[in-house]
């Protein structure tokens, strides 16, 4: 992979610098496709995933899939061409010249893309062409300790390991990649009560998956049948995408491309929330609470998150 030639250990995606507009980056964002986001032609049928990194976002995408056909796993159209399957502020990783910006601009409509991108980064013409939104987001301990297990899953290929405290730190300070936290979930949060954005969080699909997909249905515009749903939960369950997954690793010769991080990191983890508790000193537990506590309260977020 381009972007990740020249890297020694996954220690220097966490220390590659890149800031744009008072936000931080990873190595698979350059400068020129965050400037092209300013030009992008949005349409008023786009379907956009927004999540922040490690919060769900291969999850959403599959339930979201699934309910565009009823369940039905196999009549979903899997694209393992990496140009269509990426987020779209990332470059390509075999050539870090072009965005998969420009993918999406000469895809066919609908669309459905995703993004980790904070809302004012947003292109404009999401504002002015109002395309749905579904945000969702995860209690940052929890992204920080899938962020931990990702980058180590990473290193093996290198020998080399990551500690925790150096991702709680980077996660928790003002140059996390794709912005804080905090200031991410904020910004969508704020959009909440307009008309094409929903914002969800892992939890609720954790807790109560139905109820989740019930109110997807009714803000896609979508027909869920009875025994649609029940399709749904058992392929969008943990154990149900891991199949689906492995036989897209069978079947395509490009497969892993779609189920893994740069083909080596499956998008699968364990896929719980609290798994954080297995990792965090008390102090760091103490330092993420408190920050919490601090940062959402007033916010309404906070019933969430405390």
């Amino acid at each position: 992979m381009e972007i990740l030639k020249g890297m020694k250990s996954p220690l220097e995606m966490i220390n590659y610098e890149l800031e744009y507009e008072g936000v931080w980056f990873p190595p698979v964002v350059r400068p020129h496709c965050l400037e092209k986001l300013k030009t992008f032609e949005v349409r008023e049928d786009d379907l956009i995933l927004a999540t922040y990194p490690k919060s769900g976002t291969h999850w959403m995408k599959e339930v979201i899939l699934l309910m565009q056909h009823d369940g039905h796993v196999d009549k979903i159209g899997r694209e393992t061409d990496l140009t269509k399957n990426l987020a779209m502020s990332f470059v390509l990783p075999q050539d870090t010249k072009r965005c998969i910006l420009e993918e999406i601009a000469a895809s066919p409509s609908p669309r459905f893309y995703l993004t980790h991108l904070p809302v004012q980064l947003l292109p404009p013409q999401v504002w002015t062409k109002k395309p749905k939104i579904v945000h969702l987001t995860r209690d940052p301990k929890d992204a920080c300790s899938s962020m931990y297990r990702f980058l180590n899953s990473l290193a093996r290929a290198t020998n080399t390991t990551v500690s925790l405290e150096l991702v709680y730190n980077h996660s928790f300070s003002e140059k996390a990649h794709f912005g804080n936290w905090f200031d991410h979930a904020l910004g969508y949060w704020n959009h909440r009560d307009d008309d094409n954005v929903l914002f969800l969080t892992y939890e609720e699909m954790k807790t109560d998956l139905r109820s989740v997909i019930r109110r997807l249905e009714k803000f896609l515009g979508l027909t869920i049948t009875s025994e649609g749903m029940e399709r749904i939960i058992e392929h969008a369950s943990v154990e149900g995408m891991k199949k689906t997954f492995a036989k897209i690793e069978e079947e395509n010769e490009n497969g892993k491309m779609y189920t893994r991080a740069f083909g080596l990191m499956p998008y699968m983890q364990k896929g719980v929330s609290g798994g954080w508790k297995e990792l965090f000193t008390d102090e760091q537990r103490d330092e993420c609470d408190k920050m919490m506590k601090e940062k959402l309260a007033g916010t309404g977020l906070d019933v969430h998150y405390h």
